[in-house]
């Protein structure tokens, strides 16, 4: 019955996002379709996770939707995005007429040993990583459930992974870090909402419910941030003062570079300011490791916003070229890996 879920789902994908994805399986299923692919690499769950599911498993109290989000949650309070894999993405000019950026597979989605080891030195982890543990403890806590299933689902230029759920009573794509937007793993940790979970289908709103349940009295926005922006609207501070004002909201919270970045970047953009993205390296620590940062021009003057130092300053852009890396996907990088 679950290759006819997962069939169903697929339908329900192309109708919500079009046809530009596919369904990644763990190996060794009989299923085969053009849109499916299976992963190199078994499905397992960090010490962390597979201790909070065998609390979850016996716990009668709660239902399994709220048991999900519990886990949901648990990834985002305790794990960051690795945006150092953004750096390694490629320039795709093979097709004059589609040029593309594209990820390498052997950051995060192809690994051996040595990486899962490397991993357990630090909570940085990618799309691939989340989807592949976050998939395996839903599937954990259903057990002989045979009317839900847990996969991960892909665009086919290997881009952004997802988990997608779907079964009897409903379907959903639920996406803890999407790079385009604030990600939950940034939002929990700042107490906010959940807005990464996608319903495509709810026949008795069971997962509408747990997520208007967990979203219950938890603001949509910081009322530090939100006083910033009435000060700024009112014309009671300047639009730089305004961005201070977020940063330092911000930074008295437990929010990782990448975290400051995305916050940052939807604000300073929401003023319809465009931005550039640079990297800088982290010297001070002991593997190889990038973090995004970005630039904007205000009334002739160019401003950086540091997400590692957690600083806006006014700066020479030609400067910055000693300490920031432009554009680079254009060169190649040695592997650092994990």
């Amino acid at each position: 019955m679950k290759d006819e879920y997962i069939k169903n789902f697929y339908n329900e994908i192309c109708d919500a996002l079009g046809e530009n994805y596919k369904i990644i399986l763990e190996p060794n299923r009989d299923l085969k379709e053009e849109w499916i692919e299976y992963d190199q690499v078994k499905w397992t769950m960090e010490e962390s996770i597979e201790r909070l599911v065998e609390s979850l498993k016996n716990d009668n109290t709660i239902t399994f939707e709220e048991k999900i989000l519990i886990v949901y949650n648990h990834i985002c309070l305790n794990y960051v995005y690795d945006a150092n894999v953004l750096f390694f993405f490629r320039k795709d000019t093979s097709d004059p007429e589609n040029v593309k950026y594209i990820a390498v597979d052997w950051y995060g989605r192809i690994v051996g040993e040595e990486w899962i080891e490397n991993r357990k030195n630090h909570n940085r982890r990618i799309c691939y990583e989340f989807a592949r543990f976050y998939a395996k403890a839903i599937n954990e806590l259903l057990g002989d459930n045979g009317k839900l299933e847990a996969c991960m689902v892909g665009d086919k230029d290997n881009l952004h992974y997802v988990v997608g759920l779907t079964g009897e009573d409903y379907s959903a794509i639920l996406d803890l870090d999407d790079f385009n937007s604030i990600k939950d793993l940034t939002r929990l940790k700042l107490g906010l909402t959940i807005k990464g979970i996608k319903i495509l289908r709810d026949n008795f709103h069971k997962l509408q419910k747990a997520i208007e349940k967990f979203n219950e009295n938890r603001p949509v926005e910081l009322a530090e941030i939100e006083t910033e922006r009435e000060s700024y609207k009112e014309q009671e501070i300047n639009i730089i003062q305004y961005f201070k004002g977020v940063l330092e909201a911000l930074d008295t919270h437990n929010i990782d570079p990448q975290g400051i970045f995305e916050y940052m970047r939807f604000i300073v953009e929401q003023e319809e300011i465009e931005v550039e993205k640079l990297w800088k390296e982290v010297k001070a620590i002991p593997e190889k490791r990038y973090e995004r940062c970005f630039i904007f021009e205000v009334d002739g003057k160019t401003y950086l916003m540091d997400s590692v130092e957690k600083i806006l300053k006014v700066v020479d852009r030609k400067e910055l070229e000693k300490d920031f890396v432009f554009n680079p996907v254009e060169k190649e990088y040695p592997y650092f890996g994990g």
